[in-house]
């Protein structure tokens, strides 16, 4: 019996990437420092190097957990920006309206927020129609549970469509172990049932949970941490019970894994193979074998079969990671090929998910948002030190901005309504228009009908109060060519300089004026597509600003196909 049809599926990478050797190095080079030194420079202190050579050091992330690059944060980039992203791109590969989305959970174990729930995400991509909206924790494994809560809503047709959201940033201590493999990124699948449209199916699902206290973030902690208790041993044990559930549940002879695609949870690039080794193991079939030098020294472990590990690319992304490997092998799947993914909880247990792909990956893909490795081949490298300042000093660099001036190009118009006053814009979320027909405001509002609800300062002894100028009318023209590019950035810079238009590349807004200090990805004469984002007023009438996400620089790669 099959759970339910997959929809679409859809990755969000971020641009900034650090070779891990350059921490390892940074870190290293500290503790040759005097350690009283070191302790006042860190909170953690990173002892664990002292008395290493830095090539064994190297030798462990490189070749025993094949870790090269890991993607970190920029300014104000967090685990809902990326969520939003990867969001928007999962409906754009839907061919489906964002409203038409009933459900909607979150996975994650790095919320920005305390209280904020992944409504916060349904807002920033225009769903407007939700009976369900939950967040989930449970470590690295409740991508599987909501697949199959997402698959019975479905089926009881309590919901048409069901996104489920994965989405990680980068969390380990200062000095830590998992410092150096947490990454940063988003996987959004949507399910549904369109009368055999769907990409692929999901055949089944296993789970088991159990308490192994391995790696924990306790009340209040900013970091989690490993309680070191054999984080390998509990991986590969959990991985291997559940799989060996599965099959019995489903009856699956072992002698097919061969012939299946897997994706297993990478906390790093050799845990996978170490799980597939075991599993090999105990059925005696060929999934795995390890490799040796002349010398018979173990160089590692090489899978016989097809696998998704994109570890040693992008690190641990946390409740993201299976996501979007899964994502990257269905972009490169056939038509009727069967996936086995496997989840894995942190020592909270295990759940694998049979999938059998409807379609080759070239369907998967067939539309303008990039693919898994198109975007992990566009990054941009940052040093230790930008690294270490977002980290530590996220509200110094985050007030940059890039301006963007620009000539209309096309008869095609964006008209909004806008707040000659305080600037404000309304999408239709105002009383502007009659937009809550089941919904009457107080006869005490009435009166505020076309004029702005947003609220400003009068003076410095009065608190905000309703805005109340009256709402103008204005259009910008949807596409046009940049014609001069100027950096700002650092708090003494106030204020919007009176030219033509902020732009970004048919992007939607995430927050307010948080901008990615290196957006230097737009060039003069290159034609964007124009998003509204605010009006500003200026002495010389209306000013159209528009925002340029700090998560979603301009991507030359996808120039041709998104213009």
């Amino acid at each position: 019996m099959t759970l339910a049809e997959i929809k679409s599926i859809a990755s969000f990478i971020p641009v900034n990437r650090l070779v891990i050797e350059e921490l390892v190095d940074h870190y290293h080079a500290m503790s040759q420092l005097n350690y009283k030194i070191a302790l006042s420079m860190m909170k953690r202190t990173v002892n664990r190097f002292r008395g290493k050579a830095l090539s064994s050091i190297r030798w462990i992330y490189n070749q025993r957990l094949m870790l090269n690059e890991k993607i970190v944060p920029g300014p104000n980039e967090d685990a809902l920006t990326a969520g939003i992203q990867s969001f928007n791109y999962a409906i754009k590969r839907a061919g489906i309206e964002p409203h038409q989305i009933d459900a909607l959970f979150v996975v994650s174990e790095s919320y920005p927020y305390a209280v904020k729930s992944s409504t916060a995400i349904a807002g920033k991509t225009g769903v407007t129609n939700l009976k369900f909206g939950v967040r989930g924790e449970f470590a690295c494994k409740p991508f599987g549970e909501f697949l199959e809560i997402g698959a019975a809503l479905i089926d009881s047709n309590r919901c048409r469509y069901v996104a489920i959201t994965a989405t990680d940033a980068s969390q380990g201590a200062p000095g830590d172990d998992l410092e150096f493999s947490a990454s940063f990124y988003s996987t959004t699948m949507i399910l549904g049932e369109d009368g055999g449209n769907s990409i692929a199916t999901l055949q089944g699902r296993t789970s088991i949970n159990y308490d192994f206290s391995d790696f924990i973030r306790k009340e209040g902690a900013p970091f989690p941490e490993h309680e070191g208790q054999g984080t390998s041993l509990a991986f590969r044990g959990m991985i291997l019970s559940a799989v060996k559930k599965h099959l019995s549940r489903y009856k699956i002879a072992p002698e097919c894994l061969p012939n299946k695609t897997w994706v297993i949870h990478s906390p790093n690039g050799s845990f996978p193979n170490e799980a597939l080794l075991d599993v090999s193991d105990y059925f005696s079939i060929e999934l795995a074998e390890k490799k040796f030098d002349k010398d018979g020294n173990m160089l590692g472990i090489e899978p016989k079969v097809k696998i998704s590990n994109l570890a040693p690319q992008i690190a641990n992304g946390y409740s993201a990671t299976v996501p979007t490997a899964l994502c990257a092998a269905m972009e490169n799947s056939i038509k009727g090929e069967e996936i086995l993914t496997v989840l894995y909880g942190s020592g909270a247990g295990s759940d694998v998910i049979s999938i059998k792909m409807n379609v080759d990956g070239s369907i998967v893909t067939d539309n303008e948002v990039p693919t898994v490795q198109e975007q992990i081949d566009y990054n941009q490298k940052i040093s230790v030190d930008d690294y270490i300042n977002f980290r530590d000093n996220p509200e110094k660099v985050a007030r940059h901005m890039a301006l963007l001036e620009v000539e209309p190009l096309s008869e095609d118009y964006y008209q909004v309504e806008g707040c000659p006053e305080c600037g404000a814009v309304y999408f239709g979320d105002s009383w502007a228009s009659d937009n809550f027909p089941d919904f009457s405001p107080p006869d005490k509002f009435l009166e505020l009908r076309g004029k702005c609800l947003r609220g400003i300062q009068k003076d410095k002894s009065d608190a905000k109060r309703i805005c109340g100028a009256k709402l103008q009318k204005i259009k910008v023209s949807k596409r046009a060519k940049i014609t001069n590019v100027t950096l700002y950035g650092g708090k003494k810079q106030t204020g919007h300089p009176e030219n033509p238009y902020w732009v970004i590349f048919e992007q939607k807004m995430v927050r307010a004026f948080n901008y990615n200090p290196k957006i230097y990805n737009f060039i003069v004469d290159q034609e964007v597509k124009a998003v509204i984002g605010r009006w500003r007023p200026s002495p010389k009438g209306w000013v159209p600003i528009l925002y340029v996400p700090m998560y979603a620089p301009l991507r030359r790669d996808y120039a041709k196909k998104q213009i």
